[in-house]
């Protein structure tokens, strides 16, 4: 029995430090925007990048560049928007928990000056993340594109 209990005691804690790494990623130099999550891009509508988080990624998410938080909408853990003021022009960030946690956790508040690549929140397990950025930039990323937080250039 306590064979089966430290197998089962193992798989959880593996699957805990699998699900909550935060590995060091080498962030972009420049003018441009990067992307705040890992995962696959599923939608480009004008000036919104809609990405998935398979519930393999990596679930916390990156200022996509320098600037001042202006504002944090966050509802009921599930939901939760920021909106940045960058040299680039205004930056929304929004997050959405998927069905399994349900948990959207931001690190960061109102007032923060943050810099590209800076840790602004998590999201627990199979999750959804999407970004405005501003008019006027060039999208550097495709639709079915697999992307890195903190290091894919998403715009410039």
């Amino acid at each position: 029995m306590s064979k089966i209990l430290n197998s089962l005691v193992g798989i959880a804690l593996f699957g805990f430090l699998y699900f909550n790494r935060n590995p060091q990623r080498l962030i972009p130099n420049g003018d441009n925007i990067i992307s705040p999550a890992d995962g696959t891009i599923i939608d480009i509508n004008n000036n919104k990048i809609e990405i998935f988080l398979a519930i393999t990624d990596v679930h916390f998410q990156r200022s996509p560049q320098s600037g001042i938080v202006t504002n944090i909408i966050d509802t009921n853990k599930e939901y939760s928007v920021i909106e940045l003021d960058t040299s680039l022009g205004y930056i929304t960030v929004e997050r959405w928990a998927g069905e399994i946690a349900r948990t959207v956790t931001t690190f960061v508040n109102i007032g923060d000056y943050i810099n590209k690549g800076d840790i602004i929140g998590r999201i627990l397990l199979g999750s959804h993340c999407s970004i405005t950025i501003p008019p006027g930039l060039t999208i550097k990323v495709v639709k079915g594109q697999h992307i890195l937080a903190g290091e894919t250039i998403i715009a410039e």
